[in-house]
């Protein structure tokens, strides 16, 4: 508000300077190493037949920074039967428990276990995700008429780029 244009550059590049510094360097052969390892584990046989889930109701959105991630993101959300539930990812703080719980199903050595194990994890994070929208709804002031006969979304679109780490679930 003070229009002192300098001093803002001057904030900015010491702000731009401290993030730099606590940040490590990046590690391109760190990064191959993961993305190798990411897609040896998940290729055709990781799992077996038929185990997985058949919802339609979660949208992964995956991929690299400034690839039109956030815009695909607002064209699903446009969409009246469609939600974008932003980049808090429902997999934040549960991957220990989703791999343990899979891990655990496919050492009985039952595909049955492993089925359903999946297929449980995969209805807890559709769940969340529907919690999460409703949260989100409960907070909001109903502000016109047309948001009285606002219908329920089928579907939503969960935006956390660092997901494809999490495809093969």
């Amino acid at each position: 508000k003070t229009k002192n244009v300098q001093e803002a550059w001057t904030h900015l590049t010491d702000g731009y300077r401290y993030k730099m510094s606590i940040l490590s360097e990046y590690n391109q052969a760190f990064e191959k190493q993961k993305l190798s390892t990411t897609k040896g584990v998940f290729n055709k046989s990781f799992f077996q037949k038929d185990i997985g889930s058949d919802s339609k109701v979660p949208i992964f959105i995956i991929g690299f920074v400034r690839s039109g991630s956030t815009l695909l993101e607002r064209v699903l959300d446009a969409h009246p039967a469609i939600v974008g539930t932003g980049e808090d990812s429902v997999f934040n703080g549960r991957l220990d428990q989703i791999r343990n719980s899979i891990v655990q199903a496919s050492m009985t050595g039952n595909p049955l276990d492993l089925r359903k194990a999946v297929r449980d994890r995969a209805d807890e994070v559709v769940s969340e995700m529907r919690t999460r929208y409703e949260n989100i709804e409960s907070n909001v002031q109903r502000r016109s008429e047309d948001d009285r006969q606002h219908v329920q979304p089928e579907r939503f679109a969960d935006k956390m780029l660092t997901n494809y780490f999490n495809v093969g679930f």
